[in-house]
């Protein structure tokens, strides 16, 4: 029941999107041409996409993040409009939709329908029936991780129902969730079980696989790999043998040429909006005190070699005496320096520079750095080399293979009050899983992040 009331909420919520994505491209064209608006076509290109969705787990799209789902939706839409104009070509006296309603209604889609289904989700949150009933075998630290692994990201759809673990009583709870058997048992009333690789090993368990889990719509086998090392992992039949595949991504010349070309292509095509506001910044900022409105600081960039990245300047002119002062007068400052190489009361921020910073629009003047090729839209955080040899040399050997970016995974994770750690954590993880689907994700969550302020100091 809540399969079919999932897979039915997000057909509506994608297809009301293809339906105005139609009238838009008709609507142009009626402006162009005086073309009388008609959407026919949409009666073959909605049922397609439906169908689609879900033989291709778009819909309900329940365990495979959001990153793989952006990307199913997108290599859907082009298989969708495909058939779709087949469709409507083989059939009597069918008149095809201009190249140019396509177009639209292809770009419509492909950008709203991923943000028209998080509302969706979030009301069949609100109301308890997203997801699937989830089982979680293993023993106690093991069922603890993944339990607030799938409450921290509820959108993944694995509600965490109930536990079988030997080395809990039934009744117990972990986080909330009661303990219903043992590892031998089977929750009848559940459509997923997550269960341990060690867990299928034990020779008791494997003789009895079919019996505990066949039951079961869907079985998810954990290895003992962390989620935040590798997000590319594709399992492999190896004549009897079962493994992993973790391909790194931006060793592949081409991924890396792509990722160069939507960096210029998404900065020369913003030109109109970027220019007038860094022209209106930069007086500001120089309006505040009459000085240089700019920044300068050298920073470790790709292969360890140093550039010089441009902010809005958004401390006073003579900050480094300023922070030796203040460090100097207050040994909690000093700690907090030590730590983060931040603070979070920083004197030397000027006033509109907490604005700037709040807003992350101190970073705009990078975008002068990717036209040079020196930096990336998006990528680990550029750091001064003080910084830089902080990091565990685990985290400084991946962050030189990639250029430094103005966004990234740690901004949008926390950004300054996740730390070092968080950097050292997130961007790695970023360098590792690469992806184009992961850039969009980036960049689309770097408007909310920044649009709440969140983290910034």
């Amino acid at each position: 029941m809540r399969f079919a009331l999932n897979c039915a909420a997000l057909c509506v919520s994608d297809s009301l999107v293809l339906f105005m994505g139609l009238i838009l491209g008709n609507w142009i064209i009626y402006l162009i041409h005086g073309i009388p608006i008609s959407v026919h076509y949409a009666l073959a290109l909605v049922p397609v996409w439906c169908v689609g969705a879900v033989i291709a787990r778009v819909s309900p799209a329940w365990g495979i993040g959001a990153v793989e789902e952006l990307r199913r939706i997108q290599l859907l839409l082009l298989v969708v409009f495909g058939v779709a104009g087949i469709v409507v070509f083989m059939g009597q006296g069918a008149v095809l939709p201009s190249r140019i309603v396509y177009g639209v209604s292809y770009l419509f889609g492909a950008t709203l329908i991923p943000l028209a289904r998080i509302p969706v989700k979030k009301a069949l949150l609100k109301m308890g029936q997203w997801g699937c009933r989830t089982v979680v075998y293993g023993n106690p630290a093991q069922v603890s991780v993944v339990i607030d692994d799938f409450k921290a990201n509820p959108f993944l759809g694995y509600v965490p129902y109930c536990i079988c673990s030997d080395e809990l009583p039934i009744g117990d709870t972990i986080c909330g969730v009661s303990v219903c058997g043992t590892c031998a048992d089977f929750c009848d009333e559940t459509f997923v079980a997550i269960v341990p690789v060690a867990l299928a090993e034990n020779l008791s368990v494997a003789k009895s696989f079919d019996r505990i889990f066949s039951s079961y719509h869907r079985v998810v086998l954990l290895p003992e790999i962390k989620e935040d090392i590798f997000l590319w992992a594709l399992p492999r039949t190896l004549g009897s043998l079962i493994g992993l595949e973790i391909t790194s991504n931006l060793l592949n010349p081409l991924a890396r040429f792509i990722k160069r070309s939507v960096d210029l292509l998404l900065v020369l095509i913003t030109t109109p909006f970027w220019i007038p506001l860094f022209t209106l910044l930069a007086l500001c900022v120089f309006l505040a005190d009459r000085k240089n409105p700019f920044f300068v600081q050298k920073r470790v960039g790709k292969s360890g070699h140093l550039f010089k990245p441009i902010k809005f300047r958004t401390m006073v002119y003579d900050a480094e005496k300023v922070l030796k002062t203040a460090l100097q007068n207050d040994t909690s400052l000093q700690k907090e320096w030590k730590k983060n190489c931040k603070l979070r009361n920083d004197p030397r921020v000027t006033q509109i520079g907490k604005l700037l910073r709040r807003t992350s629009l101190d970073e705009l003047p990078q975008v002068l750095n990717v036209l040079l090729g020196q930096m990336s839209l998006v990528g680990p955080r550029p750091l001064p080399d003080y910084h830089h040899e902080q990091l565990a040399e685990a985290a400084r050997a991946p962050r030189g293979r990639v250029r430094p970016g103005i966004t990234g995974l740690w901004q949008i994770s926390g950004r300054s009050d996740s730390g070092t750690a968080g950097m050292e954590k997130w961007d790695t993880y970023y360098v590792r899983n690469w992806s184009l689907w992961l850039d969009i994700i980036i960049l689309a969550r770097t408007s909310l992040t920044v649009a709440k302020g969140t983290g910034a100091y």
